[in-house]
């Protein structure tokens, strides 16, 4: 797993080498509802206190999704926190622009769900940002070994395609 985090993170300064190359997008707002103390000197997004469960098995897209509207919405430094546990989540989509710096303390593990009628194509995807920082020792599970048997495009054409772990562009 060590692996697929040296990948996520080596690309994630590739893509932030090259972003002054991509034109940014104007007039778009994040909106949503405030996790924590919101405000100009910066917050702190829990995503337990927004109703995810470390549990494994309760589905927290819909907490991890709140906590990154709030950060995104919020001026200064906005932490979102992901504490020690496995969160199970859907698709997840990190897009801004943010209107301050968004830091993910990833201290838990998130795990893509193995249903993959949830997705369209991508797991997390990650656009239009100018400063995100994922820090902590947490991991990013796509539990890839417990799909790969529900993807069939080596034996036939019309097949599910197994969701991409992390998508990003415009950073």
């Amino acid at each position: 797993m060590g692996f697929v985090r040296a990948l996520f993170l080596l690309a994630m300064v590739c893509v932030a080498a090259h972003a002054k190359d991509y034109p940014k997008e104007e007039g778009a707002k994040a909106e949503g509802p405030a996790a924590a103390s919101g405000g100009g000197g910066g917050s702190t997004h829990d995503v337990v206190k927004l109703g995810g469960k470390g549990d494994g098995k309760t589905d927290s897209t819909k907490a991890v999704n709140e906590a990154w509207t709030a950060a995104c919405a919020g001026t200064g430094k906005q932490t979102i926190v992901v504490p020690k546990g496995d969160f199970l989540t859907g698709p997840l989509n990190f897009t801004g622009p943010c209107k301050g710096d968004i830091v993910i303390q990833l201290d838990g593990n998130l795990l893509g769900s193995t249903d993959l009628a949830l997705f369209k194509s991508n797991w997390i995807e990650i656009m239009r940002l100018e400063s995100l920082e994922i820090s902590g020792k947490g991991k990013l599970d796509g539990q890839g070994a417990a799909v790969w048997s529900k993807n069939s495009c080596a034996k036939k054409y019309d097949c599910k395609i197994l969701p991409n772990v992390c998508m990003h562009a415009f950073l």
